[in-house]
């Protein structure tokens, strides 16, 4: 009898230890939302300031140059 009910609590222990509630589980899912949303608009935020041209950046007008070589050649 002794030895039948060993293997039985000890299955008893492993199937209960085997992982997060399924509330934990909702918790974390909602975290890993909230950390890739933040991550995401990190990336957004990032890439825009990139894009925009800063107040000292000069934006190259190439249609006076154009213009240029034209009248040189006449």
């Amino acid at each position: 009898m002794k030895k039948s009910g060993f293997p039985a609590v000890l299955l008893i222990m492993i199937v209960t230890s085997c992982g997060p509630a399924a509330e934990d589980r909702e918790k974390m899912h909602l975290r890993a939302k909230i950390f890739q949303d933040s991550i995401a608009n990190v990336i957004r935020t990032s890439m825009a300031e990139a894009a925009a041209p800063g107040p000292n950046q000069v934006v190259a007008d190439t249609t006076k140059k154009a213009t240029a070589a034209t009248s040189t050649v006449k």
